[in-house]
């Protein structure tokens, strides 16, 4: 029986070829940069996601401070607009009105009220209970207050300069993503207020 020629024995490879390498490689840098990809847009989504519920808060916090606002009627001998919100006593003064970063009705910021014992005693606020101030002199909220009334078809509204027995609300919050960049709006919300007047 005739032995194989000593090159053909030593031909037996025990590893990788060159062209074996280049593909492997090329195949898990494609499946890294997809796996890289897919977490940068799950980080995105939940910065965004996270955002605007932030935003979402806020808005609604105004605007169930708005709720228990008195609302304006033509017979009011009380003074107007106050440039203080603290002394804001209808809808039409919050019409306008911005704050950045967003405050309390007495002017202080969110999360940096004085926090006090018996409302006499100050106290300093825990350092858990401190929001991060470079995010919140990011955010912006704004308020506007138009007079509407129902439109011609009886199926929606339109804004109208005369008196009416409608307002409504929309309370937006921005955000400035980067120093670069302008503020973008990440929340909006719309509440119509009706005047309901006492029964005798």
């Amino acid at each position: 029986m005739a032995t194989r020629p000593l090159w053909l024995q030593r031909s037996c490879r025990t590893g990788f070829t060159l062209i074996e390498s280049l593909v492997s490689v090329t195949i898990t840098a494609i499946a890294g940069a997809a796996l890289f990809s897919a977490i940068g847009a799950s980080l995105g989504t939940s910065y965004s996601a996270l955002n605007h519920n932030i935003g979402t808060g806020l808005a609604d916090q105004m605007l169930e401070e708005l709720a228990a606002v008195r609302f304006p009627v033509a017979s009011d001998t009380r003074p107007g607009f106050q440039n203080t919100r603290e002394y804001f006593d209808d809808l039409d003064d919050y019409d306008s009105w911005t704050s950045t970063p967003p405050e309390n009705k007495q002017g202080y910021s969110l999360g940096m009220e004085p926090t006090t014992i018996l409302e006499r005693y100050p106290i300093g606020r825990p350092s858990l209970l401190v929001p991060d101030t470079g995010f919140l002199n990011r955010l912006t909220r704004e308020v506007s207050v138009e007079r509407i009334q129902p439109d011609s078809t009886g199926t929606g509204w339109e804004v109208t300069q005369s008196n009416t027995s409608y307002r409504r609300v929309t309370v937006t919050i921005k955000l400035v993503m980067n120093a670069n960049s302008p503020a973008q709006v990440i929340t909006e919300a719309t509440r119509i207020f009706s005047y309901v007047p006492l029964s005798p």
